[in-house]
């Protein structure tokens, strides 16, 4: 009888552990739909702006090799607005009245146009593969919420092999001046998908172009967020994310107070 309860409580400990795989598992010609909506409210101490955000994305597999996948991203839909300041601005990309309104310049330079990157399939990292997109990446405002290529970004989440529910881990990484840190918690688990919970940070410096100047500023970026993965396949489900953070124009002594809502959600 003592055996036999040694080897359920051997048993229901492993059970304990998930059993995640050691890699992202897609196939060759998948293709993953996002969409993320963000909005922030920013406070500049003379006035205050409300910017909402949604677009959509396809990410498609387009080859693999034994660590890495290449895949591109292209943007589908844009849906911006603005408004505080004494001013409101829309852009729709699918209103064909708004595509050249001021707000979306930028954003419908990207549209329907994909760039390409390289998934790693231990870590969950994609590296744009063309330097140009590099260079647009290094800046601040493409690791934060709401940036035309972040859904892309955190559409995957590789769980350390042999954590199991509770455990805790971490990561980091500098670009430039920015260092942005992650620490998660395995919250639960419901046969094949996993609830982690993850806080993080990002602080440095970048440079943000205001009206065709660039401007240095400080950054200071707190968050927490919900993240719901496939452990079979390393896909995020969804994400829900809520943040804070502090802006300072060096230059021109402002700084600017943020609140971050963003939530994404993925499907096969």
């Amino acid at each position: 009888m003592q055996k036999l309860i040694l080897l359920s409580l051997i048993f229901a400990s492993l059970n304990n552990f998930a059993q995640t795989p050691k890699a992202i598992k897609l196939t060759k010609g998948q293709t993953i739909t996002g969409k993320q909506s963000t909005s922030v409210d920013m406070n500049f101490g003379m006035g205050t702006m409300k910017t909402d955000n949604n677009t959509e994305m396809k990410l498609k597999v387009i080859d693999e090799n034994e660590n890495n996948y290449t895949v591109t991203i292209t943007m589908t839909k844009i849906k911006m607005s603005a408004d505080g300041m004494g001013q409101s601005m829309t852009y729709d990309s699918e209103n064909p009245d708004e595509k050249s309104a001021e707000l979306g310049e930028k954003a419908a330079a990207k549209l329907n146009i994909p760039e390409t990157y390289i998934l790693d399939k231990y870590t969950g990292k994609l590296t744009p593969a063309k330097e140009e997109i590099a260079e647009e990446s290094d800046g601040g405002m493409f690791a934060m919420p709401g940036n035309q290529n972040q859904g892309g970004m955190e559409a995957f989440l590789v769980i350390p092999a042999n954590l199991k529910i509770g455990s805790n881990w971490s990561d980091s990484v500098t670009v430039n001046d920015l260092t942005t840190v992650k620490r998660y918690k395995w919250i639960s688990a419901d046969k094949d998908i996993a609830t982690i919970q993850v806080t993080g940070s990002m602080a440095g410096s970048s440079e943000q172009e205001i009206q065709g100047s660039k401007m240095p500023m400080s950054i200071d970026f707190n968050y927490s967020e919900t993240r719901t993965v496939n452990t079979k396949t390393g896909q995020i489900i969804k994400i829900t994310n809520d943040g804070t953070m502090e802006t300072t124009l060096e230059s021109m002594g402002m700084k600017v107070s943020s609140n971050i809502n963003t939530a994404s959600e993925y499907f096969n």
